[in-house]
């Protein structure tokens, strides 16, 4: 394979041929999280709790099987089959790192993700290595492996001292594998959400620390570019990849920018094209009231990232973006066209990109867990209560919960009473879930999902765990059509 690098606003290979990097991000693997995988929770809190239920060496046992099965050379054959060319596979640095061991690196994690680069290179598709998970967290949410709703990175320098001597360590091992197109420095940084999304910094009231920001990317790519000066160099916008203005202009050579793009249209649920209520507050979506492919044309060209790209002539890789495929079957069909569309206005565009998912619960995928799998029958009730509780963003993503309700009261009381001008209840209730469901409630239900593995041998949990192998999984079949005909 090729060395690949930066020409232009262009990818480019060896021979000066342009490249379309394009496929999809593993999440669930080296990075686990809660809707992917069936858990509640964050990985950090599940791994404790599993290991305090089983004990360490079949506790240790249950995440390395769940580990084999999720992502296996089978899985890099079928990317590559529908035409892929690219996997960005999602890292925790405690893969490699312990918080009571900084800066000695674990081989137990190298010599995984080698396998996976192995795989890759047989089958000649590129990768993307992304730090999804850093130390002392770049961001207050569930994805980055947070336990607490707090963002310590950005204030700590142990901690991006420790983010810059791992990706020193990953480059004195890779600096040789053209099978990698380059080094993601880390996933959706917040940099100034240090106590979480309190409604006067959340969203649009939200005030970015380019200073901040520009230092330590600047730290970090220099850090690399000692040892590695041939990968390219991946580069997101702050707030979850949305923001651009501030960033400082490429500085060096062989950069790409990143920014991640999920619309309401996406997902829904109502009809496509059609009209959406701006009823979501999160603040990775992109807002409109009617949804089609002009409309997803135009918002593109005018995302940050996208202008960004333009005034300095650089590649722009959309990292992230999806649709919601488990809001009814009815509903299917439109979720797919909007993202037939988004495909395709990425494609004219000239942007490159990885969807988020390959692989999960049923829910964005290329591929998904049989519903009658052993796991999902096993875990059916866990996920039962997390739509109840509202404990999971992407389970019941639009459903009336208690545990939504409760929390959208308690949000509307803290509301009247804090009076802060101009910021309405839903706020409130959007910062607030992050706390009280997503965190508290859903560690509330750990126990309960790790005594389903209680008593089981390891024979059993290879039966339960192969659910996520490939041959017993299901093709995500309306999207993967729209796949093969966006990845010609």
């Amino acid at each position: 394979m090729d060395f690949l690098h930066v020409k232009g606003d262009k990818v480019v290979d060896q021979k000066g041929g342009e490249i379309r990097l394009r496929g999809a991000s593993v999440g669930g693997w080296m990075n686990m999280e809660n809707f992917i995988d069936g858990y509640p929770g964050v990985e950090a809190g599940l791994r404790r709790t599993m290991t305090e239920t089983l004990g360490e060496e079949m506790g240790g046992y249950f995440f390395e099987t769940l580990l084999d099965n999720f992502f296996a050379e089978e899985d890099v054959a079928l990317v590559k089959k529908y035409g892929a060319n690219t996997l960005r596979l999602a890292l925790n640095y405690r893969h490699f790192e312990d918080d009571d061991k900084p800066f000695v690196y674990k081989e137990a994690g190298f010599a995984r993700l080698e396998q996976a680069l192995s795989w890759c290179e047989k089958h000649g598709v590129y990768v993307i290595l992304d730090m999804h998970a850093v130390q002392g967290w770049q961001n207050a949410h569930w994805h980055s492996d947070n336990t607490n709703a707090t963002s310590l990175f950005w204030t700590h320098r142990l901690f991006q001292d420790r983010l810059k001597k791992l990706w020193q360590e990953i480059a004195c091992r890779y600096q040789g594998r053209a099978v990698i197109a380059g080094y993601e420095l880390m996933n959706e940084p917040v940099v100034n959400m240090p106590v979480g999304d309190l409604p006067y910094v959340f969203g649009d009231r939200y005030s970015p620390r380019w200073d901040l920001m520009n230092r330590v990317y600047g730290e970090l790519v220099s850090a690399i570019r000692e040892i590695d000066k041939k990968h390219i160099i991946f580069m997101e916008g702050d707030r979850y990849g949305q923001l651009f203005d501030g960033l400082e202009a490429p500085f060096t050579d062989n950069l790409v920018y990143s920014s991640h793009n999920y619309t309401v249209a996406g997902f829904g649920p109502g009809v496509y094209p059609g009209n959406y209520k701006k009823n979501r507050t999160d603040e990775t979506s992109v807002q409109s009231d009617w949804w089609d492919k002009k409309t997803q044309g135009e918002l593109f060209g005018a995302t940050p990232g996208a202008v960004f790209a333009r005034k300095h002539g650089v590649p722009l890789w959309v990292g992230e973006f999806g649709s919601q495929y488990n809001t009814g079957k009815e509903d299917l069909p439109y979720r797919v066209a909007a993202m037939d569309d988004q495909l395709t206005v990425f494609n004219e565009w000239g942007a490159h990109w990885t969807t988020w998912t390959y692989k999960d619960m049923g829910v964005m995928g290329w591929v998904t867990l049989n519903p009658e799998s052993d796991y999902a029958r096993l875990v059916a009730p866990i996920q039962k209560k997390k739509t109840e509780l509202g404990a999971e963003n992407f389970v019941g993503w639009n459903s009336v919960s208690v545990g939504k309700q409760k929390n959208r009261e308690l949000a509307e009381t803290i509301a009247g009473i804090a009076e802060i001008p101009g910021i309405e209840s839903s706020a409130y209730a959007t910062g607030l879930s992050i706390f009280t469901l997503t965190g508290y409630a859903a560690a509330c239900l750990q126990p309960a999902y790790c005594s389903l593995f209680k008593g089981m041998t390891k024979g059993d949990l290879d039966q339960v765990l192969s659910s996520f192998a490939l041959k017993n999984c299901v093709i995500n079949e309306p999207f993967r059509a729209v796949l093969e005909k966006r990845l010609v």
